[in-house]
């Protein structure tokens, strides 16, 4: 039986007169990979940080376990509740002045950073390397190593094959898939890239004009009915 992780709650937020999330709701499954597809400015990526902490939503609520509403929790708490999430950004986020070996340590304070870095098909060589040193196809695998070894309830994955070539893109989705099947990790991922969701979702939502229009099964989202959502598959305005 599927089992509830994250209720979203008629989610409302907007920026002054720019309504973003209109009474969203959205359920996430414990041990699933949910993918949010939607056109850039849908409020993908508001979403998600409403639901990770990094931004208060204006009405509704957002439960975890046994937290009803993260809107009400004081700072100590939310810095609590925050670290309950691995977030893969998608630029990476490697600090640029430190070392690989450094910028894995904001995760962790081990020593060996071998076994996490062979899960991500990385040399243990890098870790005296600075990004500036490494590809960008690295560098995202770097920041997935970071975001794995918090050892996170749920990962965050923001358009995890932004900026790369088909062939690493594809490497960087098996990866992903392989890992969170591996872990069971709780997973939501913010993306254009449909071979993302073909590759790895379990569930799709499909955001537009600040609402789920379409909710289901990955492997039947060519199915689909929704007109809008088909559109942006195929990549029709």
């Amino acid at each position: 039986m599927r089992k509830k992780k994250i209720i979203v709650k008629n989610i409302y937020k907007s920026f002054k007169d720019k309504v973003v999330l209109n009474k969203l709701n959205l359920d996430v499954y414990e041990s699933e990979s949910l993918s949010i597809i939607g056109e850039s400015g849908s409020g993908k990526s508001i979403l998600t940080r409403c639901i990770v902490g990094l931004l208060k939503y204006d009405n509704g609520s957002i439960s975890f376990g046994n937290l009803n509403n993260i809107n009400t929790l004081n700072d100590k708490e939310k810095m609590n509740y925050m670290s309950k999430f691995g977030i893969l950004f998608q630029n990476s986020a490697l600090l640029d002045s430190l070392s690989i070996r450094e910028n894995l340590k904001f995760a962790s304070k081990q020593d060996s950073f071998n076994k996490i870095l062979n899960e991500v098909g990385l040399p243990n060589s890098i870790l005296e390397k600075y990004p500036s040193e490494l590809s960008v196809g690295m560098q995202k695998r770097v920041g997935l190593a970071r975001a794995i070894l918090k050892k996170p309830e749920v990962l965050i994955l923001d358009e995890p094959t932004t900026g790369l070539d088909p062939i690493i893109a594809r490497q960087i989705n098996l990866l992903i898939k392989n890992l969170v099947k591996k872990n069971k990790i709780t997973t939501i991922t913010v993306t254009h890239d449909m071979e993302s969701v073909y590759e790895f979702a379990d569930y799709v939502a499909f955001l537009k004009n600040g609402i789920i229009e379409w909710y289901g099964n990955a492997r039947k989202i060519n199915k689909s009915r929704n007109n809008s959502m088909i559109n942006f598959i195929k990549g029709i305005n």
